[in-house]
């Protein structure tokens, strides 16, 4: 297996929502999507899978489009957080110092209404593997998470820290398996799409 793994564009502020918060893109984050999808346009993949949040799948719509496959979504990609009724991009929170932030910042996941790490990675972990049974000798493009894809890196490199990297809005990640059946990494959080200017494009402001 080759594998693609991208972070989910930015997505709007969602807070106190009556369930789960579900946001969906930005302006921006839509612009960040295209550009994901044009950059991977010449590159071989066949099968794009997605958090069933919004903002996952509508990070992967143009790049699925643009293929003519369907979207697979994996409840078990879903983000450390799937079950907080506020989403706040984290360098929002962190400008603000919110609330949230300062419970993550000193390790109180529950009160942040996040999952424990250690037992989200597991999850992920298990997900991961029951999945890729399926498309093992397949390129595959999966638009998850920050905490999901640094959960499902540091369980395959044997890294202690579960969130050991930054990862940026539709940040790329390059994995692909060897023939002994571990997984080299290639590359972690590729950003060229979104910094550098191409075909008459200016580069994208932050968020």
């Amino acid at each position: 297996m080759k594998l693609l793994l991208i972070r989910h564009a930015l997505p709007e502020r969602v807070e106190n929502a009556a369930g789960p918060a579900d946001p969906g893109l930005t302006g921006v984050g839509h612009e960040q999507a295209r550009r994901l999808a044009a950059w991977l346009a010449d590159e071989e993949i066949d099968h794009v899978a997605a958090s069933p949040k919004r903002r996952a799948v509508e990070t992967a719509e143009p790049l699925a489009t643009q293929r003519g496959l369907e979207i697979e979504t994996v409840e078990g990609f879903s983000e450390i957080d799937s079950g907080s009724t506020t989403y706040i991009p984290y360098e929002q929170m962190r400008r603000e110092r919110h609330e949230i932030w300062r419970h993550l910042r000193d390790g109180r996941w529950q009160e942040a209404g996040y999952a424990d790490p250690e037992l989200f990675r597991d999850d992920v972990a298990e997900a991961f593997a029951a999945w890729e049974a399926d498309h093992t000798d397949q390129t595959v493009a999966v638009v998850a998470h920050s905490g999901t894809i640094n959960a499902l890196v540091s369980h395959l490199l044997g890294v202690d820290n579960v969130f050991f990297f930054s990862l940026e809005y539709t940040g790329l990640c390059r994995l692909r398996r060897n023939v002994l059946g571990g997984m080299h990494v290639t590359s972690l959080n590729e950003t060229a799409h979104l910094h550098a200017a191409r075909d008459g494009l200016d580069p994208l402001p932050g968020p």
